[in-house]
């Protein structure tokens, strides 16, 4: 049976960003056999999908074509892991902040960096969602996924999803096919140590006296920095940090530092560096930048915000003067996290 069909319903609240964008057709899948009857129904009148989780990721248009479907595959499952610590198998509709929470209650830590992360599991998988040094591919097993052309279901394992820096192969056209079930992931493991070298953690950490070795200890130090730092989506519209932070060269940041001696940077392997998206931005001048409904946070320049009735096409405008000024200055290029539904 084919799950309730809506049709010309308002997006405006299952997005972070509460932009103004309604859906031509819109339903919620709560199992594979949803998600079979839906496709079925989109293929037979010829129009696109477009999955939806917990809307912390998507810029959606006034009007967004064919049908959009929101993941609700929830539950989560525990036992013990064979090498050590605990496996959980999670649904994919499930909020990721509310698996972090669970998690550490149980006193199985490994997920404490991504307190507070909004979106679902699914969602966090694709992006490879991180913070305060943790990204989500860290404590991923495996992931079940569902290829749509073919009705295979199967599992990759985190060679497969080939994981980076705010992305994953379900970002890549092939990939964008598949649809993300369930997710295995392993926490617990005693030999782990909460990571804690970021500087605005352990400088938290310090302030607070708090045992940086606790999960539990980290897991508040990170919710009272992204509380103090990033404006809360049911106050203020938004979609975390805008852009990703740009890797360039060693060449470029050592030329970069040069002329900004300030410039925050990263180091990675293989002769690369991170660049701070956020410092870039604010030494740009946008930091508290207003353009009508949108604007750049107060607090942190790497947050756009939705002053109130504000739709793609004001996000796009401001994206792209961020983009042009950041170019122009650095000569670096910014790119953005949020995936763009026009």
């Amino acid at each position: 049976m084919t799950p309730t069909i809506h049709t010309d319903f308002d997006l405006t609240t299952l997005t972070t960003f509460g932009l103004r964008s309604t859906a031509r057709r819109y339903a919620e899948a709560a199992s594979l056999e949803d998600l079979r009857a839906l496709f079925a129904d989109a293929r037979l009148k010829g129009e696109p999908v477009r999955l939806l989780g917990g809307g912390a990721n998507v810029i959606a248009g006034r009007t967004v074509e064919g049908l959009v479907v929101r993941v609700a595959l929830t539950g989560m499952e525990v036992e013990e892991h064979p090498e050590g610590g605990m496996a959980l198998t999670v649904g994919a509709g499930e909020r990721l902040d509310d698996v972090v929470r669970k998690t550490l209650l149980e006193g199985w830590g490994g997920m404490e960096g991504l307190a507070a992360v909004p979106g679902t599991v699914g969602g966090a998988v694709v992006q490879n969602a991180g913070a305060y040094g943790v990204e989500v591919a860290e404590v991923l097993e495996w992931v079940e996924v569902w290829n749509p052309e073919t009705d295979e279901v199967k599992r990759m394992s985190t060679e497969e999803c080939d994981f980076g820096y705010r992305t994953s192969v379900f970002k890549t056209p092939e990939g964008e096919k598949l649809v993300i079930l369930r997710a295995g992931l392993i926490v617990g493991r005693g030999a782990a140590h909460p990571k804690t070298d970021y500087k605005d953690l352990a400088q938290e950490l310090e302030r607070s006296g708090a045992d940086p070795k606790d999960p539990l200890a980290v897991e508040a130090a990170v919710r009272a920095l992204r509380a103090r730092k990033l404006p809360d989506p049911a106050r203020i519209g938004n979609a975390g940090s805008f852009f990703k932070n740009p890797i360039v060269t060693q060449v470029k940041a050592r030329q970069l530092r040069t002329d900004y001696p300030m410039l925050v940077v990263y180091p990675l392997a293989g002769a690369r560096v991170k660049l701070a998206a956020g410092w870039l931005i604010q030494e740009a001048g946008f930091k508290g930048a207003v353009r009508g409904p949108v604007g750049v946070s107060e607090n942190h320049a790497l947050i756009l915000v939705n002053k109130g009735g504000a739709d793609a096409e004001d996000v796009k405008a401001l994206r792209d003067e961020i983009v042009a000024a950041v170019e122009k200055r650095f000569g670096v290029t910014l790119e953005p996290e949020p995936v763009f539904w026009d």
